[in-house]
């Protein structure tokens, strides 16, 4: 699905020149890049995971479920490393997602 932009922008003669010799369309462009950005935060979401991964020597869900169990008992750096490992998980799985989106553009 296309949507229409209503701000109107014009492309200076000397861009569609470059564009035409390299074959590639404002479009493309507008795409590639971001596709650039969204790699960019799957990137920085995975090496959060990666890191907390270590950290622990489990995965997430593993973690998750041995933070629920410890009643009564808290435990500040993972209780705040909960929280910021599920930020990342979340994210990531988000991020992951569009970009697989533009990809089957």
């Amino acid at each position: 699905m296309a949507s229409r932009v209503n701000n109107h922008f014009e492309i200076p003669d000397n861009l569609k020149n470059i564009y035409g010799e390299i074959e590639v369309s404002p479009i493309g462009v507008l795409k590639n890049y971001a596709l650039n950005v969204v790699q960019g935060k799957v990137q920085k979401y995975e090496a959060e995971n990666k890191h907390f991964e270590k950290k622990y020597e489990c995965l997430f869900e593993k973690f998750k479920k041995k933070n629920q169990n410890l009643k009564n008992q808290e435990v500040f750096e993972e209780d705040d490393d909960l929280l910021d490992w599920e930020f990342a998980c979340e994210n990531l799985k988000y991020w992951r997602k569009r970009a697989k989106e533009l990809n089957n553009e």
